[in-house]
């Protein structure tokens, strides 16, 4: 077989000359730039300066089996041929457990030697080195067959010797590269994570800060509803039951007379009757208004029906329902009251400012989603300069839909109407 590799064309140097080569191989090694290339150096300068045909460094773990291998002389077919590297065991395995440097004049004579594998080359002369510094042992450095065909003598051993010390101070240098280079990454991920956990906590407090707001919108909204619904109940209600008294108490002074008027008590008492059943058809919109019994009884589509007819009734304005749904299907409590108040909102709208003749209201629903629109002939306003918010009630029904994790987007034009469209999820 034909090796490879400066030592087996040079020969054998002269001593001088090979301790030059030395000192080199340790200059450079002196600033390794990675690991493998540090032991892949070790190897050539240990061939070199022992004029070995073939050198070879290993590595081994905890459990004193080698784990890296370099080695130097074998061609590539040759390691293919051989198949696995050394693990450690036979004479191999006898060095690394000594302390002291091995020299062999011929491996096959030894009784520790197993032989070799198939498709090895014949090797005689041997030198291990053990490759230890400040009492850690990383490995051994391994020298074979020496080029003249003699074995390897006192200055061969301490050259390899030599170059085992610098080469462990080497390895160690390496080693303390990658600590730090492992020391940087682990403190890049210890400031990714810190600037991570501090974007979180940002987002955390900005979620708090959008929930203390919208909670104390949603708190204002229903202060204002509950303003709206005394300021109804003193107005209307408050002044028919006023109204009855004075009537009640008209009827009681007829009656009190000698001359009593019958005639007169009879119209009275129908003044009266005419009253208290407005004060109650009052009253059961009130109670519509803050909660309508046909939305927990029977649903949402029946509900929405009966407000577009109130509407109308109230107001002359045609209101047309659509609910393209399954007949029998509910939506979640809380997303069925938030469709139904911002129609209601949207409704009350149109009848105040929008000055339309038609409104239609379409339900569809959109895979997870459920889409309302509700779409007037009015006289619309200016989108793009901004809706008057407060005076709609728009931010009342945007609250509401984000609340139930929905959306609302509210689109019109001068003398083409308005467009609320809402959309909620189902459950």
């Amino acid at each position: 077989m034909e090796a490879t590799g400066q030592s087996g064309d040079v020969g054998r140097l002269p001593f001088p000359d090979r301790l030059r080569v030395l000192l080199a191989a340790a200059v450079e090694l002196t600033a390794p730039p990675e690991l493998e290339e540090v032991l892949q150096r070790i190897v050539e300068g240990a061939a070199t300066v022992a004029g070995a045909r073939y050198a070879a460094l290993g590595v081994y773990g905890e459990d004193g089996r080698i784990t890296t291998f370099v080695h130097h002389g074998l061609d590539a077919a040759t390691v293919a041929q051989i198949g696995h590297l050394p693990e450690g065991f036979g004479l191999l395995g006898q060095v690394i457990v000594s302390d002291l440097p091995v020299r062999l004049e011929s491996i096959g004579l030894d009784p520790r030697s197993c032989g070799f594998p198939p498709g090895h080359p014949p090797m005689h002369s041997f030198l291990g080195v053990p490759v230890v510094r400040g009492g850690r042992r990383y490995g051994n450095l391994y020298v074979t067959e020496r080029n003249d065909g003699a074995g390897f003598d006192d200055d061969d051993e301490a050259l390899v010797a030599a170059l085992a010390a610098f080469a462990a101070a080497a390895v160690e240098s390496a080693e303390l590269v990658e600590a730090q280079r492992a020391g940087a990454e682990a403190r890049v991920e210890r400031v990714a994570a810190e600037e991570r956990a501090r974007v979180q906590q940002v987002a955390a407090e900005e979620r708090a800060r959008v929930q203390r707001e919208l909670l104390g919108r949603t708190i204002a909204a229903q202060e204002a509803e509950r303003k709206r619904l005394s300021r109804d109940l003193h107005d209307d209600i408050g002044q028919a039951l006023t109204s009855v008294l004075l009537g009640l108490r008209l009827v009681e002074h007829s009656l009190s007379d000698p001359d009593v008027d019958l005639d007169d008590a009879r119209h009275r008492s129908a003044e009266l009757r005419e009253l208290v059943a407005d004060a109650l058809r009052r009253a059961r919109r009130l109670a519509f208004d803050l909660r309508p019994t046909v939305l927990d009884d029977i649903g949402l589509a029946p509900a929405l029906d009966r407000l577009a007819a109130e509407v109308t009734e109230r107001t002359g304005i045609a209101v047309e329902v659509e609910v393209e749904l399954r007949p029998d299907e509910r939506l979640g409590p809380e997303t069925e009251t938030v469709v139904y108040r911002v129609v209601q909102e949207a409704l009350t709208n149109v009848a105040r400012h929008a000055r339309a003749t038609q409104v239609s209201v379409t339900l569809v629903g959109l895979g997870d989603r459920v889409r309302t629109l509700v779409e007037d002939d009015g006289a619309g306003f200016d989108a793009a300069a901004g809706a008057p918010r407060g005076h709609l009630g728009l931010d009342g029904m945007d609250e509401r839909a984000r609340l139930v994790d929905g959306t609302l987007e509210v689109s019109s034009t001068p003398g083409e109407g308005t467009t609320v469209m809402l959309e909620v999820p189902r459950g």
